[in-house]
């Protein structure tokens, strides 16, 4: 299981990062000419290694979640590994199949894919697309049949739970525009009965939500979806596989990994006790959960700026690199690369964007830190690089990876 670890600790007043503190971060910086997401892939393949172990005697699938990062050292990594992908657009499943992934260990998530998504998919012979509406099933249908290539579908269940997560990440409730309900899938069964070999049911699917901490939420969808999965039975479709999606989140507020190696043996249990007898496969789709902790972004201090009401530390990246404290009122720790022992002050870090949103945090307390200097973003791995834009052309930063 997970053990404790500290991926960003200070060593005679120097900030270190990675597993055994291998790079001392100073160091790093000073062949740097702009902002930098630093990974540790190491930490990456812990952390697959340990969630696997985890349901060792479960049969199952892990499929690393593309959108969370997809950079294809991540992607051949899990190759690698042995596990899959769930992909959501027809560029990451392209991503997926160039890095080596085996179309046989693909899902295709996503509410709204295109024809020429869904003809790829069918085309390539991936695991199974995950349908989320009755169109969606027509569609493939009729690409499958037009192709001469059967078509793999799950259905991708809305269990109707209000996951206690930011709205914005919430996806399992009756009003979110993600998932049917069990009408819906009754429809597409009586498709997929119609549509003779062009397709073959063989799942049903669940993401309830992003940054899941409350296990109890997991365990309410699960019992919320087996009645369907019973139904399913009696209409002839026996189930191989049962997607849990993905979702668990991690603790932001602080670097201790403890808090998760705990909440994560309650979110096993609570798979092992709500997936018994569903399925002769158990899919897992996880992301953040996988890559948040081993990236940082690196970033220098530009000005910092004092009025009457507060002071601003100016940074040279902003909500164009982590767009995460904008639009999720998301909590990264800041860290300076070099401490040194002054006060700290409230103070808002702050980019460099034309807009009153670009902020990396509000309201923190940061020790005195001074143009030139540098700060780590942590737990930057997940949703930061994959949702960053050149907005006010500022180029993306560098990435960079500690690999062995």
């Amino acid at each position: 299981m997970f053990g404790c670890c500290m991926l960003l600790d200070y060593i005679n007043d120097r900030l270190w990062f990675g597993l055994d503190r291998r790079i001392c971060l100073t160091e790093v910086v000073a062949s740097l000419e702009g902002p930098c997401y630093l990974y540790d892939l190491r930490h990456f393949t812990k952390r697959y290694e340990d969630f696997r172990a985890a349901f060792a005697d479960l049969r199952h699938t892990i499929h690393y979640a593309v959108k969370a990062n997809a950079h294809p050292i991540f992607l051949r990594r899990i190759v690698e590994l042995g596990g899959g992908a769930d992909v959501v657009s027809g560029g990451e499943l392209r991503r997926a199949l160039a890095c080596g992934m085996p179309p046989e260990r693909i899902i295709f998530s996503g509410v709204g894919k295109s024809e020429a998504e869904l003809r790829l998919a069918i085309s390539a012979g991936i695991k199974q697309i995950n349908v989320e509406s009755v169109g969606e099933m027509r569609r493939i249908i009729a690409l499958a049949e037009a192709l001469r290539r059967p078509a793999r579908v799950a259905f991708r269940f809305n269990p109707s739970v209000d996951a206690e997560t930011h709205p914005y990440i919430a996806t399992g409730f009756r009003s979110h525009k993600f998932g049917i309900d069990a009408e819906a899938v009754m429809a597409c069964l009586a498709l997929a009965q119609q549509a003779g070999r062009w397709v073959q049911v063989v799942g049903v699917s669940l993401h309830i939500g992003s940054q899941i901490v409350d296990v109890e939420n997991f365990a309410v969808a699960l019992r919320n979806t087996r009645p369907l999965v019973n139904a399913m039975r009696e209409h002839g479709f026996a189930l191989a596989t049962f997607d849990v999606g993905g979702g668990f989140g991690i603790y932001y507020d602080t670097g201790d990994e403890h808090r998760e190696t705990v909440n994560f043996a309650r979110y096993a249990t609570v798979v092992r006790q709500g997936v018994m007898g569903m399925a002769e496969e158990v899919l897992f789709e996880p992301g953040r959960f996988l890559v948040a902790r081993c990236g940082i972004l690196l970033t220098r201090v530009e000005y910092v700026k004092t009025t009457p009401y507060k002071t601003f530390v100016i940074v040279n990246t902003g909500m164009h690199h982590l767009i995460r404290p904008a639009l999720y009122q998301a909590h990264h720790r800041i860290l300076p690369l070099v401490r040194r022992p002054m006060p700290a002050h409230t103070v808002d870090v702050v980019g460099p964007l034309c807009e009153s949103s670009d902020f990396l945090a509000q309201g923190i307390e940061l020790t005195d830190v001074q143009e030139g200097d540098w700060l780590a973003v942590a737990d930057a791995g997940a949703y930061a690089r994959s949702m960053a834009s050149e907005y006010n052309l500022h180029p993306f930063p560098d990435e960079r990876f500690i690999i062995e």
